[in-house]
């Protein structure tokens, strides 16, 4: 038995019941699914920066405001706080231009470094020109404003570079000239306060905002038509709403499959969702270098049974093939009915002799079972088409299927109730 796709290999382990599905495989979103999320991740960063140019130009003049009222002194120091204003606005609708536009740089990160140092410049300019030294540390009160914002709609690195900036701008404000006379007041433990409460304010945004990407990447891959999937969002050790809500989105995703995915007749997986664990499987191959093998498996002479016996009688035998082939498989293979009384058998992770050990032993259970109603047996025989490829040959998982029903048909050209690779 040699197949025009690959020669032998070395026998692989098989076993009639080995472990469950990895969760590898369980968690292998498709690269276009990646692509369509990161698309739309930067797209929401370009809407993000084009709505906040007019809540950003406002918060700043109101500051710039009350700073001024609160703080008299003199008229250099308004037209420098004035050009401080003037600049940030101006770096606002610049980013917020790009993005009605449409240019990719509008949703790029580097926008966002852009917006972000703006936010903590702005903020500290404006203190510098309008506080006394005194009370400089209202600053670290903005600074960790802004860095939870950047954490919050642009992500935990920006975040974290937001406090960073704080730091290190708080440093420069505490060694610079003073423009209002004062000593300064702020202590090393304010400036480690601050670092501590904006760290763990953004490790927390950061967190929310990665499993909420992990929730969307899942909804991405069931719009794809993927309903094997699951996600690792559904527990942890600190479960939250978002917890909550993972599990209620995979309790919809279980019962889809169940309604959609499944032969209502065999409980077999159906065509669509066998093609697509498929493409699943496949992908994971291609990552790990591995083989994965297809029995495409018809009962012989089944119209005979369907015009002699009738169709209910028909239904049962279909029944009860799909029982020895769920027995007969591992956990982690697929059995999926086709149509009528063709089958297909996913075989991940196994090679030549393991896709040719499971068809013959399935082949023998079917010839030694006794199939029919009670009071009324009768012998089947099925025929097995075996096909088999490596993650890395350049197949697509349709051709595959291709090759199992030409070993299928082959086999039952030899005279049925074999097994054809």
């Amino acid at each position: 038995m040699t197949s025009p796709l690959r020669q032998p290999v070395p026998p692989s382990v098989f076993s009639a019941m080995s472990e469950a599905t990895t969760q590898e495989s369980l968690h292998d979103p498709s690269p276009e699914a990646r692509d369509a999320l990161a698309r739309e991740q930067d797209e929401l960063r370009g809407e993000v920066i084009l709505w906040q140019r007019w809540v950003r130009s406002i918060a700043v003049v109101v500051l710039a405001a009350s700073a001024v009222l609160t703080n008299q002194g003199a008229a250099s120091r308004y037209t420098s706080v004035g050009i401080v204003v003037l600049a940030y606005i101006a770096t606002v609708f610049i980013a917020g231009i790009a993005a009605q536009r449409g240019e990719k740089i509008a949703a790029a990160a580097g926008w966002g470094v852009v917006l972000v140092t703006a936010d903590v410049l702005a903020a500290a300019a404006i203190t510098y020109f309008t506080t006394p030294p005194q009370l400089e540390h209202r600053f670290l009160l903005l600074a960790l404003l802004c860095s939870q914002l950047a954490a919050f709609y642009f992500g935990w690195r920006l975040g974290a570079y937001a406090i960073g900036l704080a730091v290190v701008v708080d440093l420069v404000l505490a060694a610079a000239p003073q423009v209002i006379p004062g000593s300064h007041a702020e202590s090393p433990l304010d400036l480690a306060l601050f670092a501590t409460a904006a760290a763990v304010l953004t490790f927390m945004f950061g967190s929310f905002r990665e499993r909420l990407n992990r929730l969307r990447l899942f909804c991405k891959v069931i719009e794809e038509g993927d309903l094997s999937t699951t996600i690792n969002v559904t527990s942890g050790k600190n479960p939250d709403e978002v917890t909550l809500l993972a599990r209620s989105f995979d309790a919809m995703r279980a019962g889809l499959a169940e309604q959609i995915g499944t032969d209502p007749l065999t409980g077999c997986m159906n065509r669509r969702a066998l093609e697509a664990r498929l493409k699943s499987d496949w992908r994971l191959a291609k990552r790990r270098g591995t083989h994965i093998a297809l029995a495409a498996i018809d009962l012989d002479h089944f119209k005979q049974i369907n015009d002699s016996r009738g169709h209910p009688v028909g239904d049962v035998v279909l029944q009860q093939l799909a029982g020895i082939m769920k027995s007969t498989a591992r956990d982690s293979d697929a059995v999926a009915r086709f149509g009528g009384d063709e089958f297909v058998i996913l075989l991940p992770d196994t090679g030549w002799q393991g896709a040719l050990t499971f068809a013959e032993r399935l082949r023998r259970r079917v010839d030694d079972f006794t199939f029919g109603p009670p009071g009324s047996p009768m012998a089947i025989t099925i025929s097995v088409g075996v096909a088999l490829a490596k993650g890395t040959d350049p197949l697509s998982p349709e051709e595959l299927l291709k090759e199992a029903d030409r070993s299928l048909y082959k086999a039952k050209q030899q005279g049925r109730n074999r097994v054809f690779a």
